[in-house]
């Protein structure tokens, strides 16, 4: 992933962030008081110059009422249908999956590197109401230590270690997770992820939204909006 690519992923991703504080009517100044950074950060990411961390991210979309799946950058410039129902319609007649918006291929991932820590690739063609399906890449960080900020926000998360070993915390509790280990917990206990290793770790993480899961009468999740940094 170059320079030029991660750069042109946060344009998008601060001109979504931009356009749903304006319509929030929060100000810069405002916004960067209650995520704890500089006006001038938040000023760099919404011109596309900087990035958010995991933790201010989350911030982020949890005071703007915005989805974490909505700031994705759609470099693909497909369209997709946005309702189960435009699904139904379109697998109905004979015609690609990719076109129904249920396909997605590895190469046209919506993607998003954060600053100082994983990079995202979203796994849905769309971007999924209630919901996150992310795959996440943490680069080598040998004898890295656990990063500064705990991640906390409302609903369930459930993740898979596809290669590599992560170390994870979950409140005062620790793992070492490997290929093939998974984890299910609450989000609003405070967690971080971070990979101490000199290999690259890929791990596949959904996360549920507690609120958008009670509207649909369905059991579960007991908190909504993820994910975890290298320091």
């Amino acid at each position: 992933m170059t320079t030029e690519n991660i750069e042109t992923e946060w344009a998008t991703v601060g001109e979504r962030i931009r356009a749903a504080r304006d319509q929030s009517g929060i100000s810069v100044r405002e916004l960067a008081r209650r995520i704890d950074v500089s006006a001038s950060h938040v000023s760099q990411v919404e011109r596309g110059l900087a990035s958010f961390s995991v933790r201010a991210l989350y911030n982020v979309v949890s005071i703007l009422g915005i989805s974490m799946d909505s700031l994705f950058d759609e470099s693909n410039g497909a369209t997709l249908p946005s309702t189960k129902e435009e699904e139904v319609v379109a697998t109905a007649h004979d015609g690609p999956l990719d076109d129904a918006g249920i396909v997605l291929r590895r190469g046209a991932r919506p993607s998003m590197q954060l600053q100082s820590g994983p990079r995202w690739e979203r796994l849905t063609a769309k971007p999924e109401v209630g919901a996150e399906f992310i795959e996440v890449i943490y680069a080598p960080a040998p004898g890295a230590a656990p990063p500064e900020d705990f991640i906390r926000h409302a609903g369930r998360e459930y993740g898979v270690i596809i290669r590599g070993a992560l170390s994870v915390q979950v409140g005062f509790g620790r793992a070492e997770m490997t290929a093939g280990d998974s984890i299910a917990f609450d989000s609003s206990i405070p967690h971080r992820f971070w990979n101490q290793t000199a290999e690259e770790v890929v791990a596949v993480w959904f996360v549920s939204d507690a609120a958008a899961d009670q509207d649909q009468d369905f059991p579960g999740a007991d908190s909504a909006g993820h994910h975890h940094s290298n320091p």
